[in-house]
């Protein structure tokens, strides 16, 4: 028996850990997200049927149609565009929230529609993965079925079990909602830390490749395309029009890790996520900002709230 190289053995610990890390952070952030929702928000959510299909509609079908499309006109690398095509069909950011309620919008709305969001994603983001992977050609073996019972494991359940606590213990669940919140986002750091551990040269090689090419900016044009889509998505109230314009931008690491760790080992996929997480933070980040520094005047947020209180039981 060949004697295990010792390099190639840390390799092999640090992947199963951040498979691991991935796993927990997305069970973490359902189960926190389902604390935060009661019976009234899901009949809510149902009555707003138009509103969550079009945002189904351009996270599920615009925003990855738009990757295809980057893909198609820039000659990207591989693990660049296989990371791209990763984030743009997991659609569901955990964070979408915290940023809504920096702009002072209605931040429960945004738990609503994310979970919403993200329950649908169970099922698409596998289909999807390979539909695109075959439109660009990728030479990426790809099984979606592999995923859609782990998914429904690490997604949905976390999602009801934090419901039903709501449901039955409402201030157990609001303690829960906070340190589920803390674990989700401390397992997500640690992921992304190691998958640049793992790999330092590759991961540098990459940050080469991405000023070298310009791919970074084609990272940058994404994230305010989906901004744009979402905004438009938004309909004629102004408040939505926010939402569902970081929401949309809002793409879920945690589902893409999980999927690249899972299928895409050898791609170097995992360090491009990184790279577009940091972009994506960055930018969602000051376009929240700005629109903290620019508050909905008085009579609009009203107006939203009457809209939104209207729906309320």
């Amino acid at each position: 028996m060949a004697p295990i190289d010792a390099a190639d053995a840390l390799v092999f610990v640090l992947s199963r850990l951040q498979g691991l890390l991935v796993t927990i952070s997305l069970v973490a952030m359902m189960a926190a997200m389902g604390t935060q929702l009661t019976r009234g928000d899901i009949r809510r959510t149902i009555r707003e049927y138009n509103l969550v299909s079009r945002w189904v509609v351009a996270n599920l079908l615009a925003v990855p149609l738009f990757a295809v499309l980057l893909g198609v006109i820039f000659s990207l690398p591989r693990s660049i565009r296989v990371g791209l095509l990763l984030v743009a069909v997991a659609p569901g950011a955990p964070f979408i929230p915290q940023l809504v309620a920096m702009t002072r919008a209605n931040s429960n709305e945004a738990v609503r529609l994310t979970a919403a969001l993200t329950i649908v994603a169970t099922v698409t983001v596998p289909v999807l993965v390979a539909a695109m992977l075959t439109l660009l050609d990728a030479e990426t073996r790809f099984a979606p079925w592999r995923f859609l019972l782990p998914l429904l494991v690490v997604l949905v359940v976390p999602l009801v079990v934090g419901g039903a606590v709501r449901d039955r213990r409402p201030a157990l669940a609001t303690l829960a909602a906070r340190w589920l919140a803390r674990l989700a986002g401390v397992s997500m750091l640690a992921a992304l830390t190691i998958v640049v551990v793992k790999d330092l040269s590759g991961a540098l090689r990459l940050f080469t490749v991405l000023f070298g090419t310009g791919a970074l900016l084609v990272m940058v044009l994404f994230v305010l395309a989906t901004i744009l889509v979402g905004w438009l998505t938004g309909g004629p109230n102004p408040q939505n029009r926010r939402i569902l314009a970081l929401g949309t931008a809002g793409r879920n690491i945690n589902i893409t890790l999980f999927i690249a760790t899972g299928a895409f080992p050898e791609s170097e996929a995992d360090a491009g996520i990184v790279t577009f997480a940091t972009v994506m933070i960055v930018v969602s980040l000051l376009v929240a900002w700005y629109w903290r520094r620019h508050p909905l005047s008085d009579e609009v947020e009203s107006g939203g709230d009457r809209l939104n209180g209207s729906a309320r039981d």
